[in-house]
């Protein structure tokens, strides 16, 4: 039964208590109502009326209990202040109660003064609900709308097909400075070859990829994003997680994808700190998809004229940062070996009709300290020597690979004899220029065909100084010997797609919807030195660099924001022995 002032009435589905007295004493059962509202309600008609007296009487007649009675006068003593305040706060209320006769007065309350009292009380409410946040009904609070919650779920069946001439021993470089390094001397006690990649055996797994983003907005200008990811380990280009990596159903662990502050203190300007989205427009030539960036960046948009928009994009960001100090307990204190990026990008895009878009861009990336250095003479038994640090910390396939460290023999044993425990970095330095064009015809709001390229060039390789020190990317072999080195500075990609383009078909952030479909044929070639092979592409190849080949895909959504995919890479190296590798990855994806 719900309770109303001065309202009886009972709505479909409520229970009235007056249906569970017996009719012989329903007349007494109004009447000990009716007077025990009247004592707890009207504090001036209980100074008229001597209340310890009419419950004597309802206590005699068995109306209500010795216990009752006293409970009731007790609670209307605690009530009373507050029920006199309250009285005085509302339209007066004709009063009633019960004669000494018996009779029965029930007060009639006006409609007029019904209605004042609804709508102080809605006033009342009103103001208490804007000052403590109610929501409205069938409303979230007002706090809620400024948080955003998004993910994204995908497996992937994910086959890796090697050729049956491929070469067998290619140096796993990434392994060897991930670890104690390599004993290089074949001739000191001990010594086993080092470990090789994987490129004569397929390979197949299943790979799942969880994302969960939450974005909040901070204030008219300011935003902050944090999001999670699956993750075999800190790769900065997958968040895939191979399934059964741990073993019988082990858990998986998440990783910090991104957490920034985005802040916009004048329209058309964007600010990034932390770690964020690529910042820069770029394909997987120079940057795989998943990669983000950790540091500042700075983008900027605006109209130049009708149907011609300008954009700029700049940023600065650490790429590796060691303590204030390394050492040695040998040889004392090293200096840091810090690394970052500076990038800078600049871009027209063109809408000369309603379904036409030109875009076209460049861009330029200096890394800084990323070149391998070698070493002052260190001893053959030192722990650490002083540019170890320069080694790359992740590292794909592709780049030229040279020693660090100029070990000094042991001149008590023979000449080949004495220990050399190697670390390997980056021969040449990276400052890459790349050109970006994109056109899409619109034959439909969801229907599009784009033709799109992309070409890159490593300003600072130096092939006379690379050649001198390389350990790799060598000519083709032919029969027992290769021939010189044959490494390069230049990539470049062209792509044609058709149907729906947008972002959300099949990697990006959009929704998909029930029907969309698309599809695209590519043709690559990246040299070797061409970018940090960290960086690039994860899927072509073996991941990186020094490859050539077709790549076809597409995608269909079968359901609102769920959408099956499928992709075929096939890659030839360009400098090296010889490398073939057919990558397939078959997708579901679904997104929330």
């Amino acid at each position: 039964m719900r309770a109303r002032s001065s309202d009886t009435f009972i709505r479909k589905g409520e229970i009235s208590m007056f249906q569970f007295v017996p009719r012989p004493r329903r007349k007494h059962w109004l009447l000990a109502c009716a007077a025990g509202a009247t004592l707890l309600a009207s504090p001036a008609l209980a100074q008229q009326v001597d209340s310890n007296k009419l419950l004597e009487i309802m206590v005699a007649k068995g109306l209500v209990t010795r216990a009752e009675a006293d409970a009731m006068i007790a609670e209307a003593r605690t009530a009373a202040p507050e029920a006199q305040a309250q009285a005085q706060a509302l339209p007066p209320v004709p009063a009633g109660g019960v004669a000494a006769d018996g009779t029965q007065t029930i007060p009639y309350v006006p409609q007029v003064v019904r209605e004042q009292l609804v709508e102080q009380v809605r006033k009342e409410l009103s103001t208490q609900a804007q000052t403590q946040g109610w929501a409205k009904p069938g409303e979230l609070p007002e706090w809620t709308k400024r948080f955003t919650l998004s993910g994204d779920i995908r497996a992937r069946a994910d086959g890796l097909l090697m050729d049956s001439g491929n070469f067998t021993d290619f140096v796993d470089w990434s392994a060897i400075n991930a670890g104690q390094g390599f004993q290089a001397n074949d001739g000191a006690p001990g010594y086993v070859n080092p470990p090789y990649l994987n490129a004569t055996r397929d390979r197949w797994a299943m790979r799942l990829r969880a994302r969960l983003g939450l974005k909040a907005r901070i204030d008219d200008w300011i935003s902050a994003e944090l999001r999670i990811a699956t993750g075999n380990d800190s790769s900065p280009v997958s968040t895939n997680q191979t399934i059964g990596q741990h073993g019988e159903f082990g858990k998986y662990a998440l990783w910090l994808d991104r957490a920034n502050i985005h802040m916009t203190p004048v329209e058309g300007v964007d600010v990034h700190v932390g770690r964020f989205a690529n910042p820069f427009w770029t394909s997987t030539l120079q940057f795989d998809e998943d990669l983000n960036f950790d540091g500042v960046a700075l983008s900027s948009t605006g109209k130049v004229s009708d149907g011609i928009d300008l954009f700029a994009n700049a940023g600065f960001f650490p790429l590796f940062n060691t303590s204030f100090d390394f050492g040695s307990r040998d040889a004392g204190v090293f200096g840091s070996k810090d690394r970052y990026l500076a990038a800078g990008q600049i871009g027209l895009e063109f809408h000369p009709g309603e379904r036409l878009r030109l875009r076209l861009a460049g861009s330029y990336y200096r890394f800084e300290n990323t070149q391998g250095e070698f070493s002052s003479p260190c001893a053959f038994d030192q722990d650490v020597c002083d540019t170890d640090a320069t080694r790359p910390t992740f590292q794909q396939f592709g780049n030229t690979i040279t020693a660090l460290r100029n070990v000094t023999p042991n001149p008590a044993v023979a000449p080949g004899v004495s220990p050399e425990v190697q670390y390997f970095g980056l021969a040449s330095k990276y400052e890459v220029v790349a050109a970006r064009a994109e056109f899409d015809f619109g034959l439909t709001d969801r229907l599009s065909i784009r033709v799109d390229g992309d070409f890159i060039k490593n300003l600072a390789f130096d092939r006379s100084a690379v050649s001198k020190v390389a350990l790799n990317n060598y000519a083709p072999m032919v029969g027992t010997t290769g021939g010189g080195f044959a490494g390069g500075d230049k990539g470049w990609q062209a792509r044609l797609s058709v149907g729906h383009l947008g972002r959300g078909m099949p990697q990006g952030d959009q929704s998909i919807r029930k029907g969309d479909w698309n599809a695209h044929l590519g043709y690559r070639r990246i040299a070797s030195d061409a970018t940090l092979d960290a960086l690039a592409d994860s899927d072509f190849g073996l991941g990186g660099t020094n490859m050539k080949g077709w790549f076809a895909g597409g995608a269909y959504g079968f359901a609102e924001n769920t959408a099956f995919g499928l992709r075929w890479l096939s890659a030839d190296e360009v400098a090296g022995p010889p490398l073939a590798v057919d990558h397939l990855l078959v997708d579901l994806t679904t997104r929330f």
